[in-house]
């Protein structure tokens, strides 16, 4: 069983940015690599949640993330806003996480 920062990094962060990836493609024709670089991750990774190639608990969590808050999400990634980024990935996280951790922005 994982702890709850455990779900929020093994879970939760994968299926935002498996949703993010997929709304920075298809709605702002982003490509992989700079896909790759507005949510941290590698162009193989993105190329990867583009695919649905990840497990079936970040497909489910995926399925949870509400697209209003992912469009928020990547809109301030778009532009660089990253302290009102990090505040939706908080609110993201409260929504479908039961815990609340201490890097939490309010």
């Amino acid at each position: 069983m994982l702890t709850e920062y455990e779900a929020m990094v093994k879970e939760f962060l994968p299926a935002l940015r498996a949703k993010a990836a997929k709304a920075l493609e298809e709605k702002h024709h982003i490509n992989q690599q700079q896909i790759g670089r507005l949510l941290d991750t590698t162009q193989a990774a993105v190329s990867k949640y583009l695919s649905g190639i990840y497990s079936k608990r970040v497909k489910e969590m995926e399925k949870e993330l509400d697209d209003k808050d992912i469009e928020d999400f990547v809109g301030f990634m778009l532009k660089n806003d990253k302290y009102n980024a990090q505040k939706a990935v908080c609110r993201m996280c409260s929504k479908n996480l039961t815990f609340r951790c201490a890097l939490m922005i309010k």
